[in-house]
């Protein structure tokens, strides 16, 4: 099974990023645009739900900065789909909490960085560092040990009351929210080891976001499949590739073996 990951470089630097925090959308210069992609752009912007559009190419509307994140300034809330900016490539929060150690510690996709970036959060006006990548976890899980900048949740733009167990049943409704498209719902699909496929709309940036039912934790999103369309406008309505997401006891399983940064992962 080929598959494509949902995570995109970043198109706006950091001193930019607090445009999106006062509820305006992160947009493409359009003056870099070709004449036709400007036109194509500007129709769909038009069709594609209200904004904020706050990644480049996406027309779903985008989650805003919640109160709570606005309320904590200066530490910088992370939480459950917080929007990160991880080097070069922008994703979305799993989850945040305390390793065993008692690291402060979020986890997002693991091809979402490389060990040594610095990790910020898109909602950060300021763009300050908030920790650092660690490590690419076997199952497409990536661990970020944050710094004393950060503030860990279990409540963001999700709101996650436990992490783990049965997966639902094939044809019960989980849910996601990413930065990229927002909250999306849809059937799970066919389970595959450590995987399950999800048939719910989600594209670049998404990558990490949690896959949740009820406020359970239940996976992380890790991508698309390669050769299909992700979603990016509601003009394709239904058209778009199913996503794979990677089963939260996986992820948890690995952390617990690799040891170090991680292991004992509770929810904040």
């Amino acid at each position: 099974m080929l598959i494509r990951s949902l995570h995109r470089l970043a198109v706006v630097a950091v001193a930019t990023v607090a445009t999106a925090l006062a509820g305006a959308a992160v947009a493409p210069a359009a003056q870099a645009l070709p004449t036709v992609d400007r036109v194509v752009d500007d129709v769909l912007t038009a069709t594609g739900e209200p904004g904020p559009h706050r990644l480049e190419g996406q027309y779903f509307t985008s989650p805003g900065v919640p109160a709570a994140a606005v309320d904590a300034r200066p530490s910088i809330l992370v939480g459950p789909s917080t929007p990160l900016i991880v080097g070069p490539s922008v994703c979305t929060t799993t989850a945040a909490g305390y390793d065993g150690a008692g690291n402060a510690v979020a986890v997002t996709a693991g091809h979402c960085g490389t060990a040594g970036d610095e990790v910020r959060s898109a909602d950060d006006p300021e763009g300050a560092v908030i920790g650092t990548f660690q490590r690419n976890g076997a199952v497409d899980n990536g661990v970020i040990l944050l710094n004393d900048r950060a503030q860990v949740t279990s409540s963001y733009n999700t709101v996650l009351g436990s992490a783990g167990g049965p997966l639902p049943a094939a044809g019960a409704q989980v849910c996601k929210t990413g930065i990229a498209t927002g909250t999306s719902c849809g059937p799970a699909l066919a389970t595959s080891g450590s995987g399950f496929g999800v048939h719910l709309c989600a594209s670049h940036g998404d990558s990490g976001a949690p896959v949740y039912a009820g406020g359970r934790l239940v996976g992380l999103l890790s991508g698309g499949f390669a050769g299909l369309p992700s979603c990016r406008t509601p003009l394709q309505g239904p058209v778009h590739s199913p996503v794979l997401a990677v089963t939260w006891d996986a992820v948890a399983a690995e952390m617990n073996a690799a040891g170090g940064v991680g292991a004992g992962f509770r929810l904040a």
